[in-house]
């Protein structure tokens, strides 16, 4: 079984960028009320890393674009 130390020095795939909250309502205009709000309301993948939540550019896009932001809301 591997360490914790391992899975923390354990680098980030090719092609996966994190995003936080306040990247993610930069990126698609909108509030971090509403980003918290889709969060809570399990409309977002996410993890957590300490007390901050990530969630992957890759699978969050095209859900948001796919659905538009306001589609959420």
């Amino acid at each position: 079984m591997q360490s914790n130390q391992e899975h923390r020095d354990a680098p980030m795939p090719k092609g996966v960028t994190l995003l936080t909250d306040h990247d993610l309502a930069q990126l698609f205009k909108v509030s971090l009320s509403s980003v918290y709000r889709w969060r809570k309301q399990e409309l977002l993948p996410y993890f957590k890393m300490g007390n901050t939540c990530y969630y992957v550019q890759e699978v969050i896009v095209p859900l948001l674009v796919a659905k538009g932001s306001r589609g959420l809301q």
